[in-house]
């Protein structure tokens, strides 16, 4: 199905109508929180095979630190397991990335065995709850937000969303805005019918 989306996502572009996915994506987008919280969690968007991180990827750690620079947080939760068999965990490339951008090592944690978004919510909540955290500021892509929250809240906890901007240079059918759209919808109908959301 992902597939079939990027495949929708590249025929838009290339026939000038990716706009449309501005209006479908609308209702999904969820205006920032940024209010301090005991924690930040940053949802990994993916990894080559290579261990490079996707732009989109790269562009959460990014915002992530920003917030721990400012003080909204004390802790920085990096989350993301492979999402694909063969492929690395994407979470300790994460916390790499947020090393390198200057957050201390000590503020950092790593949920590596998510592959979807309903389980970045269960196996973060998880970590969590062994300190008791409540609230968190969640930073994933505008239009994944509702969804991301969604599942955050079935397991107990206090979201503010923290949207970063879709960085421009992912894949052709990846980027495509009408293609985001489309996936959030078809992700937020199934994760309904799972009991996910």
């Amino acid at each position: 199905m992902e597939r079939v989306v990027e495949g929708i996502g590249r025929r838009a572009l290339r026939a000038g109508l990716d706009p449309l996915g501005r209006w479908l994506g609308a209702p999904l987008v969820e205006p920032a929180d940024l209010v301090p919280a005991p924690v930040i969690v940053v949802l990994g968007a993916g990894i080559r095979s290579t261990g490079r991180l996707s732009a989109t990827s790269r562009e959460r750690v990014r915002h992530g630190v920003a917030l721990l620079r400012a003080g909204l947080a004390g802790t920085l939760v990096l989350s993301g397991g492979p999402r694909r068999p063969g492929r690395p965990p994407v979470a300790p490339a994460l916390a790499a990335l947020a090393r390198e951008l200057g957050a201390p090592p000590e503020v950092l944690q790593v949920e590596d065995r998510s592959s979807r978004t309903a389980e970045n919510a269960a196996f973060v909540a998880a970590l969590l709850g062994a300190s008791d955290v409540r609230e968190i500021l969640l930073v994933t892509t505008p239009l994944h937000m509702r969804r991301a929250r969604r599942c955050f809240e079935r397991h107990g906890l206090r979201v503010h969303p923290a949207p970063i901007e879709t960085p421009a240079d992912e894949e052709s059918g990846r980027a495509s805005l009408l293609s985001q759209a489309l996936h959030e919808w078809l992700g937020l109908t199934y994760y309904r019918l799972r009991g996910w959301i």
